[in-house]
């Protein structure tokens, strides 16, 4: 089922936040996983109940002080009875019922203030005896974050964004459709990041195939028997990020100037390839369509026994796009024989992630989510001297 009204009733959503397992059966709020004692010592779990109004996508709310319970009779870790359960059974559905009403009256109110404070308020009661048996125990193991909005891009809730109250910035990223071309290691990082953004969807291009060299500059780490299947890089990238984000869609195929139609209807782009002969035509493509885009690139190379270089981001955007050509930003066409070959191309993990996030960075700060004082064209980080030079300002 969906949560999406309790996910908008915001003492639900808070109880959410906080890892609650909470879920909506038959018109009660079924809160479960919560610890308590019984009458011979040991800790169990059981669960807390109320009715509520559903009205639509809206809950109203139910905060008076009594509450059901599900499970055995509750002790303290003493070995007393506790004393605000009654026995008083109540049905959720079927194979739900719930023994006994817990009545805890606060004072001078009489009734809580929200649902949040009504609920929390109980699970203390029954949990701070639990946790003087067993320590470890815990209410809050988050088992309902799989259940999301229908319309939201992730596949379990993001509670991380509305933990830090960044709702309304986050919005920025909704309805964007977002291109990654070439996913090596720098493409493969670029993926993780915006993976965890509410983009509406996530094109993946790219020809190659994951090889073992491709396992240890990539995010994560693959089993034997995924290196073994040698899937294309997109397959590989697709199945294991849909584990998160809903519409990732693959194109197992080396982005030129005949296949220019797989990014069509892209908002922006990531041009995180290292073939400099196909970036002619994507770019002509993508600003005669008013597409922004990035594009990343990493030059290394071992001197004196340690490697240095440069980490390049260079962004194109509509109204600022000269600077790519007029000061050659962007490497394109074929390289000179004995140059910049792929097979000699150093590649460190590290490196392909920070490029990355730089990258990542950039766009956040281009849609307005992160403050951009400088909103320059190009950018390099220095591996020898740790700088990071700004250039092409507006």
């Amino acid at each position: 089922m969906s949560s999406a009204p309790f996910a908008r009733d915001p003492d639900l959503a808070r109880l959410l936040d906080d890892g609650y397992d909470v879920t909506i059966v038959a018109g009660h709020v079924l809160v479960k996983h919560i610890p308590y004692v019984t009458a011979a010592g040991s800790v169990e779990y059981g669960f807390l109940t109320y009715p509520v109004t559903v009205a639509g996508d809206a809950i109203l709310p139910q905060c008076a002080h009594e509450i059901w319970f599900g499970g055995a009779h509750p002790h303290r870790a003493s070995g007393t009875p506790l004393s605000m359960a009654s026995a008083n059974p109540r049905t959720v559905t079927n194979g739900i019922d719930a023994a006994f009403m817990l009545s805890s009256k606060p004072q001078p109110e009489g009734a809580y203030p929200d649902q949040y404070t009504k609920v929390t308020a109980y699970v203390r009661i029954l949990s701070h005896e639990a946790l003087a048996v067993d320590p470890t125990v815990t209410a809050t193991p988050g088992g309902s974050w799989a259940e999301v909005d229908d319309d939201s891009p992730f596949v379990y809730r993001d509670t991380a964004t509305s933990r830090a109250g960044l709702a309304a910035l986050t919005a920025r990223f909704h309805a964007h459709r977002v291109a990654i071309v070439g996913l090596g290691g720098t493409g493969s990082y670029i993926l993780d990041q915006v993976a965890k953004t509410p983009v509406a969807e996530i094109v993946l291009i790219d020809g190659d195939h994951f090889e073992n060299h491709s396992a240890f500059r990539a995010p994560g780490a693959a089993t034997f028997d995924e290196l073994r299947a040698h899937p294309l890089k997109v397959d590989y990238y697709r199945d294991h990020y849909s584990a998160m984000h809903r519409g990732i869609t693959a194109h197992g195929a080396f982005l030129d100037e005949d296949n220019l139609d797989l990014l069509s209807g892209v908002s922006f782009a990531f041009l995180a390839s290292d073939d400099a002969t196909m970036k002619p035509p994507v770019i002509a493509w993508l600003e005669a369509r008013q597409v922004p885009f990035i594009d990343v690139g990493m030059g290394v190379e071992e001197v004196d026994g340690r490697l240095t270089g440069l980490l390049r981001t260079t962004t194109s955007a509509p109204g600022a796009r000269d600077h790519i050509r007029a000061n050659g930003r962007i490497p394109a066409g074929a390289a000179a024989p004995g140059e910049d070959d792929y097979s000699r191309n150093i590649q460190v993990a590290d490196l392909n992630a920070l490029n990355a996030l730089l990258a990542v960075i950039r766009w956040k700060r281009y849609l307005g989510f992160y403050a951009d004082g400088t909103a320059e064209g190009f950018s390099t980080y220095s591996i020898y001297t740790n700088d990071i030079a700004n250039e092409d300002r507006p």
